[in-house]
């Protein structure tokens, strides 16, 4: 930052020479200098001039090469640090449980990847080049001033000390104060990040004044820490100025001391010095304060890198190929946790699903139906085993046995990206299986319908996306919001059409939208995956009422599975209670639904003969 001023000086003292050699020039009568009883001719003086001009020239050359392959190493090494610091948080992030993403609020990850990161990578490298910096100006300002007047150290060490406390007091409050202010700004974006995602719920009922003030409450907490640390630094600066206008006095008083063994020049020089020592110093340790409150921000992202991850994405035991070829899935007194301290979700479940079963679970809220299938993907370790066509899952990595599974969720998972990859993310499919499995997921009225003339949706999957301007390359908005949430479920789908999985899951996937496009997609479903095995969690009981067996959950206990006729013969069964609960008339169609998917199915359970479409084949 110095490089301007010394360009502009060294013009000046090149111009000074230039009128000296004129100067020489033009006299006729031998110029003689006396220095120190010597004499000086004019060559003797133009040679000093021109070889303390060519020194000064190379040390301003070396200072600008040097401080030019300083400020590269050191920018390039820090900035490389906050890189890697960055891709190990998300690598982290990306391998940590689910469990991590209940128990964290959006806004506090964000606050990480936003604010964190750019502290580490724009802030903290200037700050930590310009305290080393200052640092070593300082010292060689008290570096002159003890080399003129040696006693001048005497006031500087209690004044270092002084410093070093009020330092050491300064950090141990600013610290805890940036820490405060990092921890409050975390609500500010979890609150607008989901006033964003319920922006239509939130205008709806009218609440826009009470999101407002809670908003204003989160952003006054967030000002006031932040205000805070502005005025802890102030009072800082005040004290600091004060040492260096203590060490200012003593070095003035000094020269006046001092003054019969003292030069003119030195006095200037040293006083010269010592007022920019004011400024100097009082910034040199706020920055290097700074840096320390800046760490803060490096120990929130280190924090975060050493996070624990999930199984082995890959294990040396891999499943046998084409597995799994049927769809069994065995349940042996697994139980289940969240946290490896939390409470047990799941208690000893045991049962078998038979290949190309067509298994609905149902319960109230909290009785453990989707951390069954959490089980199943294993996102956190589950006890006891669970084997998939004869395979212990636990045995698996996380890729071989995930990826063998397809799901589809209650809330459809669409990504900022184009059509295409959102139905196939490994582009390991053609154009025309990309079509099919859009016309395969697509929901059709039935010609008993036409027949009724009912006014039931048709949702033609293939023609909307035909319709789209770049057809599969068309780019989706943010989660899909420029799809309904019916055709997003049916993109979802599709997507698990194209997976060719023998075993599905679907966890209320139909719960947003209307009965009628709920059966209609159920339909589908079944007749997309009819020889796959399909686990269905749904609250609607019109969803699962047909399906080959029931599993009622209560607690994390099966309270009971079998056919669905069967547990409404019972009066004293939950699936025959909750079907009351519905009312009569919904209850009496439920039942007739029952009974005629009783009548299609074998006393023993097994499935009768049906048409020859099946689960589409494994890629395996």
């Amino acid at each position: 930052m110095f490089l301007p001023q010394r360009i502009v000086f060294l013009t000046f003292l090149s111009r000074v020479a230039l009128r000296a050699r004129a100067g020489v020039s033009n006299s006729s009568a031998p110029v003689v200098g006396i220095r120190n009883g010597v004499n000086a001719t004019p060559a003797d003086a133009e040679f000093h001039l021109t070889f303390y001009l060519g020194v000064y020239s190379g040390l301003t050359v070396a200072a600008v090469v040097f401080g030019f392959v300083r400020s590269l190493v050191m920018f390039h090494g820090l900035v490389k640090s906050a890189q890697n610091l960055h891709n190990d948080m998300f690598n982290a992030v990306l391998r940590t449980d689910v469990h991590f993403f209940d128990v964290n609020p959006i806004g506090r990850i964000l606050n990480r990847f936003s604010k964190d990161v750019g502290q580490m990578d724009s802030m903290l490298p200037i700050t930590f080049v310009d305290c080393y910096q200052l640092f070593l100006q300082n010292v060689g300002v008290v570096a002159v001033a003890a080399a003129v007047i040696p006693l001048i150290l005497v006031p500087v060490v209690p004044l270092l000390l002084f410093f070093l406390y009020l330092r050491r007091y300064y950090l141990h409050t600013s610290r805890d104060v940036k820490r405060l202010e990092s921890t409050t700004r975390s609500p500010v974006f979890s609150h607008l990040s989901s006033s964003l995602q319920g922006l239509w719920t939130i205008r709806a009922l009218g609440a826009e004044e009470r999101l407002r003030k809670t908003f204003d409450c989160y952003q006054d907490r967030h000002s006031e820490a932040w205000f805070l640390f502005l005025m802890t630094s102030r009072w800082f600066a005040l004290r600091l100025d004060s040492i260096c206008s203590v060490f200012i006095t003593f070095t003035a008083f000094g020269c006046i001391l001092f003054r019969d063994g003292v030069e003119a020049g030195q006095v200037g020089l040293v006083l010269t010095y010592a007022v920019t020592l004011v400024g100097n110093f009082q910034w040199s340790v706020r920055q290097s304060a700074e840096v320390e409150n800046m760490m803060t921000s490096v120990e929130r992202v280190v924090e975060y890198t050493q996070l624990e991850s999930e199984a082995p994405w890959e294990t040396e035991k891999r499943p046998p190929p084409g597995w799994p070829s049927e769809g069994a899935v065995t349940f042996d007194t697994v139980s289940f946790s969240y946290t490896a301290d939390g409470p047990l979700v799941l208690k000893d479940i045991s049962a078998w699903i038979k290949p190309s079963e067509k298994l609905g679970i149902v319960g109230r809220t909290g009785a453990g139906k989707s951390s069954l299938i959490s089980a199943l993907f294993r996102l956190a370790e589950p006890r006891g085993k669970i084997y998939i066509d004869g395979v212990l899952t636990s045995d698996l990595g996380l890729h071989d046995l995930r990826q063998k599974m397809s799901i589809i969720p209650q809330d459809p998972v669409l990504f900022t990206d184009t059509l295409r990859r959102n139905l196939d993310p490994f582009g390991r499919h053609s154009d025309e299986e990309l079509w099919r499995a859009l016309e395969e997921a697509s929901v059709h009225k039935s010609h008993h319908d036409r027949r009724r003339r009912s006014r039931l949706p048709q949702v033609q999957l293939k023609s909307v996306a035909e319709d789209l301007p770049g057809k599969l390359e068309t780019v989706l908005a943010e989660s899909g919001s420029n799809f309904s949430v019916g055709q997003r479920q049916l993109v979802c789908l599709a997507r698990a059409v194209l997976r060719r999985n023998r075993i599905l899951i679907i966890d209320e996937a139909t719960a947003n939208v209307d009965p009628r496009t709920d059966e209609l997609i159920q339909k589908t479903i079944r007749d997309t995956f009819r020889e796959c095995t399909v686990l269905t969690i749904a609250h609607r009981l019109n969803t699962i009422i047909d399906s080959d067996r029931i599993l009622v959950l209560d607690g994390g206990i099966i309270q009971e599975l079998d056919r669905p006729f069967a547990l409404l013969q019972n009066q004293d069964s939950a699936l025959y209670r909750l079907v009351q609960q519905t009312g009569r008339a919904e209850a009496a169609a439920l039942l007739e639904s029952a009974r005629q998917s009783d009548q299609r199915t074998e006393p023993n359970g097994s499935q009768n003969p049906r048409t020859e479409r099946s689960c589409p084949e494994s890629n395996e």
